[in-house]
């Protein structure tokens, strides 16, 4: 059963892959600042280096369209795998705005490598071909938690004059927030309040689709040895383009909802405007590094350091196993959010996460409606669901 799903969904790529290659029409694809405009909201752009010299792209959001001009407490939001702040962004009920409209100064993360990130360290001059390879891809969600997150946040906190910020993590966001805050302890002082939003930490019991990645670890680890990010593409831009205008047609379309439906492990309510954005910009190029450092969570139902080897591991943690991170070191307030239908983040791998951490305040677990690993974020429901309570929890001094 499991290879005949693999099978159909391999099918599907290879009838998208076709149209990909046999479209000349263009499209706009998703990016945040349009968004951002599109709906009336003011915004700044910055960019900064990384202390290992990557260059990062950060949106911000200073203050709500319907209110005056006042600058708010500051917030940062992190996005998941393969996504870029953009998903923060589709709708007038994502977080951003959101948040924008309960007063607060909302920060935009891009990691090395995705969105306004990308876009800095590839495109160097206007109409010029981009070099994908112009950046090194030798980093994992490690490096985007240690380097990227620190680098974002002492940004953030000089820029606004605060000592302490609050801080949302999606999926990988999350990953990255636990990575950093253990291996750099000394950032915890430097979060007011940190939201986890399906936490990604070990993958122990995780659902489909994630178990036919498991299943076929060999070969997929085999694939990713061959290039240096996934999806290879040398212009991603032009190919989001090209996607979301494949997708306008009436007959692919349906394989193209079909795709986010398998990629969160149930069908999303939701419509066809909001399906054409998610995939004009999913899935942003990622170091295969990154994947593989997913692939050795997965595969061990650890939450590890990268595994470079019992060699490799002696040179760079002087010892043959790469360690656990130490998730007691992570001593900032921490409220968690997950969902019973999410297949990717299983509930029981959250609830060993919960276990692990010194400093949980307060726990929203999303039982009764159905809510899916992308429903976060896509969803109809995700202001009330869990919009709300993000804004509510940040916005409550009493906690």
């Amino acid at each position: 059963m499991q290879l005949f799903k693999l099978e159909k969904y391999l099918l599907t790529f290879v009838f998208l892959a076709t149209i990909i290659f046999t479209t000349c029409d263009y499209a706009a694809s998703l990016e945040s600042w349009k968004k951002i405009k599109e709906f009336g909201y003011p915004l700044m752009t910055y960019q900064v280096w990384t202390v290992d010299k990557y260059l990062l792209g950060l949106e911000r959001i200073p203050h709500s369209k319907h209110r005056n001009e006042s600058i708010g407490k500051p917030v940062l939001l992190l996005h998941g795998l393969y996504l870029s702040s953009a998903i923060f962004t589709i709708s007038n009920s994502s977080l951003s705005f959101v948040l924008s409209d309960a007063g607060f100064d909302v920060w935009l993360f891009n990691a090395r490598g995705v969105g306004l990130s990308r876009k800095l360290s590839i495109y160097k001059k206007p109409g010029l071909q981009p070099k994908m390879n112009s950046i090194s891809w030798d980093f994992s969600f490690h490096e985007m938690g240690v380097y990227d997150m620190t680098t974002a946040i002492d940004f953030i906190l000089k820029s606004t004059g605060y000592s302490k910020l609050d801080m949302v993590g999606y999926s990988l966001g999350t990953t990255m927030s636990l990575a950093c805050l253990s291996d750099r302890p000394e950032y915890n002082s430097k979060i007011n309040k940190l939201v986890l939003m399906a936490p990604t930490s070990r993958l122990k019991s995780s659902g489909m689709p994630l178990k036919i990645v498991k299943q076929y670890s060999k070969i997929v680890n085999i694939f990713l040895d061959r290039f240096n990010f996934f999806p290879y593409t040398n212009d991603p831009d032009t190919t989001y383009r090209l996607i979301r205008r494949m997708c306008t047609n009436q007959r692919a379309f349906k394989y193209c909802r079909q795709f986010i439906d398998f990629a969160q492990g149930i069908i999303l309510p939701i419509n066809n405007d909001t399906i054409l954005d998610i995939v004009s910009e999913f899935p942003q190029p990622m170091s295969s590094k990154t994947l593989k450092h997913m692939l050795q969570l997965l595969t061990s139902g650890r939450f590890n350091h990268y595994d470079y080897g019992p060699y490799g591991n002696m040179l760079h943690y002087h010892t043959k196993t790469a360690p656990d991170y130490d998730l007691s070191r992570i001593t900032a307030p921490i409220y968690v959010i997950y969902s019973k239908n999410d297949t990717l983040v299983h509930p029981l791998d959250v609830k060993w996460l919960i276990n692990q951490l010194p400093n949980i305040k307060d726990v929203h677990y999303i039982e009764k409606i159905p809510f899916g690993h992308l429903s976060f974020s896509l969803s109809p429901m995700m202001k009330e669901v869990v919009n709300m309570y993000i804004t509510n929890k940040l916005l409550d001094n009493n906690l």
